[in-house]
């Protein structure tokens, strides 16, 4: 499955044994937002119930080490297509982006209400 999606940021992290220094766990820690675009949004279901639910919620997924080398040359923010695939990790589906492909960059604008 393929969704575009606005990655904001990208960064490496290694976790390492305190006992023994050794690296336990490393990855691409990636902050995104799954949209193609940023019109505003509301919740309806969330109003239904009594409360608010407005925005674009930016989600954040863990990628493995070996993206590292694609993901060190490409632009952030910007606009990706993701390639995803669903997954049971400790016992709950997870969403998870086994590969990326540039499309552009993002600019931003304002639209002033008018007055």
């Amino acid at each position: 499955m393929k969704q575009a999606m606005l990655i904001l940021s990208a960064q490496s992290y290694q976790i390492k044994d305190e006992k023994t220094n050794e690296i336990s766990a490393q990855g691409i820690s990636v902050q995104y937002i799954p949209t193609d675009n940023l019109d505003p949004v509301y919740d309806m279901e969330a109003a239904d119930r009594g409360t608010l639910s407005k925005g674009s919620k930016v989600a954040k997924v863990s990628l493995p080490y070996s993206m590292y080398a694609k993901i060190s040359s490409l632009p952030f923010p910007g606009m990706y297509d993701a390639s995803l695939k669903m997954s049971v990790v400790g016992g709950k589906m997870q969403l998870q982006i086994t590969d990326i492909d540039y499309i552009g960059n993002v600019k931003l604008s304002v639209d002033k209400p008018k007055s």
